[in-house]
C-alpha cells in the first residue's frame, strides 16, 4: 500500500470526499500548510487508479470556481 497527500482548499473538501468515497479509496484528513488548506492522505495501490479521480474531482471544483461570485464557501 502506498499513501499520497493531496494538498487542497478547506472549501473543496466536500467534492474530494464524494470522489474519493465513490472509488473507495480510504484517506484521512488532516492540518494543511495554511489556515484554508487540508492535506488529504490517501491510501492506493496503483497511481493509475487514483489519478483520474483526483482530476475529476479538481475538474468539478474548477467548474463551482467558474460559477461562484468569488466566494468558494
Amino acid at each position: 500500500m502506498r499513501i499520497a497527500a493531496i494538498v487542497i482548499d478547506d472549501w473543496k473538501l466536500p467534492i474530494f470526499k464524494t470522489h474519493l468515497d465513490k472509488a473507495g479509496f480510504n484517506y484521512t484528513v488532516g492540518v494543511g500548510i495554511t489556515d484554508d488548506s487540508l492535506i488529504l492522505t490517501v491510501d492506493y495501490n496503483f497511481v493509475a487508479d487514483l489519478n483520474p479521480v483526483v482530476l475529476a474531482a479538481n475538474k468539478e471544483c474548477n467548474n463551482v470556481n467558474k460559477q461562484s461570485d468569488g466566494n468558494y464557501h
